[in-house]
């Protein structure tokens, strides 16, 4: 007769990634992911003192995996940094739930904190750095802006409100970093109307 699997925090946190994965992140609960496991709720509280205590270890297994699909999914022939932009919105297209629970919630932060606080932008850096050879002290701003730009069609993506297909998903990159480092030749340039106004 085969010993019963002992229930791990590993096992818990993947039949909870499951429940976000399928029904998004506030379908999570205790009894929910007792129903996965087949067990009673024991188990949880075995491994997590607290709901906040397994919230947050599910959350840095979300960004575990989140950025090991921007680093790891390997595209040839396009710079790298384009890469991670492309998988930015392929994963939110792919895991909708996983993006919405990680980037669609309210939190506050100030975009540049926001940004800084993730420790593989030393990752992304580098790639910055290798697409446009800007100076370190101005590859954190360029990176914010291209960011910004990124995670608003990744939302879109998410929510269903448009459908790019692959092509229109890279020529709208490659446009908006080619407009960056236009802006960043031209650091004063000004919105300039048809009428000879500058805004």
């Amino acid at each position: 007769m085969s010993k019963p699997t002992k229930i791990t925090k590993e096992i818990i946190l993947e039949k909870a990634l499951e429940i976000i994965r399928t029904q998004g992140i506030e379908k999570v609960s205790n009894r929910e992911i007792a129903k996965k496991l087949n067990s009673s709720i024991r188990p949880i509280y075995y491994q997590f003192k607290n709901s906040e205590e397994l919230y947050n270890e599910l959350l840095m297994k979300m960004e575990t995996y989140f950025y090991s699909f921007l680093l790891d999914n390997e595209i040839e022939d396009i710079p790298k940094y384009k890469q991670i932009g492309i998988n930015y919105i392929k994963f939110a297209k792919e895991e909708t739930n996983i993006f919405k629970a990680l980037f669609m919630k309210k939190n506050n932060l100030v975009v540049e904190n926001f940004i800084g606080q993730i420790k593989e932008f030393k990752e992304i850096e580098k790639f910055v750095k290798v697409s446009t050879n800007l100076k370190n002290e101005e590859i954190k701003s360029f990176h914010v802006k291209m960011w910004i730009f990124t995670h608003g069609l990744a939302t879109l993506v998410a929510s269903n409100t448009i459908n790019f297909n692959d092509q229109q998903i890279r020529d709208l990159l490659s446009y908006e970093f080619q407009a960056l480092m236009l802006l960043e030749e031209n650091p004063n340039n000004k919105w300039v109307l048809k009428k000879g106004e500058i805004k």
